[in-house]
């Protein structure tokens, strides 16, 4: 059997790819990419194209549908994993690449104990996250001095959820924001924090934007791959 690698390509811009992820990707056989619906294409593969030499991997995509009913999310992972392993036979290389890093929500590690179950070799590369590209990007730190960090998803009819994570924390990183716009509204607002976040969207392309704004916020047709960062001390 052969070896697989789990590859973090980062928010979006292709630079912030390490050197180990482009030596792998253009060593690779197979490239693995996940969609949410067939056909619909992979963003992740969309960063990394501009970058492969290799001309003659096979690119796969997996689907992965963006829904919560675990027994159906389950079946399809196991599938994806038995996919793989019959890609990876003999002594092939693959990569499944997976957006930001691929400890931090990623399609990559749900598929991981399929995968090893499978008798793959699995080695994961590391990429940068959204939430700290964000930062980086605004010269804004994450945490400084003794404050702490919490990273969580937005959820469904989570405004209580929320506002419990902002009281008890300095500072927050929200993923998945457009699950519960109105959640997010609500607990930034009930605990006066109107002033206190930053909504990134796209972190690293051409189509990244910045929302400071509360108003704004509301206004704002928030999309899957947005990010909020929450810091009760203010963004200095």
């Amino acid at each position: 059997m052969g070896k697989l690698y789990g590859i973090g390509v980062g928010p979006g811009d292709p630079e912030l790819l390490t050197l180990k992820a482009h030596r792998v990707l253009n060593e690779a056989d197979v490239i693995f990419c996940p969609e949410k619906e067939t056909g619909a294409g992979s963003f992740a593969f969309d960063i990394i194209k501009g970058l492969l030499e290799n001309t003659e991997a096979k690119i796969v995509n997996l689907v992965y549908p963006m829904h919560y009913h675990g027994a159906q999310l389950r079946e399809m992972w196991k599938q994806n994993a038995g996919c793989i392993a019959e890609h990876l036979s003999g002594e092939r290389t693959g990569a499944f690449i997976t957006l930001g890093d691929p400890a931090v929500y990623s399609t990559f590690m749900y598929t991981l104990p399929y995968i090893e179950a499978a008798g793959v070799e699995v080695e994961v590369v590391p990429g940068i996250t959204s939430f700290c590209a964000a930062a980086d990007s605004m010269k804004m730190p994450l945490v400084a001095w003794n404050e702490d960090l919490v990273v969580a998803p937005v959820r469904k009819n989570s405004s209580e959820d929320l506002g419990r994570v902002l009281r008890e924390h300095d500072n927050v990183v929200l993923m998945k924001p457009s699950t519960d716009p109105e959640a997010l509204l609500r607990a930034l607002e009930e605990n006066h924090l109107e002033d206190r976040f930053v909504l990134i969207t796209k972190t690293g392309t051409g189509e990244e934007r910045l929302v400071t704004d509360f108003e704004d916020l509301k206004q704002y047709d928030i999309p899957y791959l947005s990010t909020v960062i929450i810091k009760k001390q203010g963004r200095q």
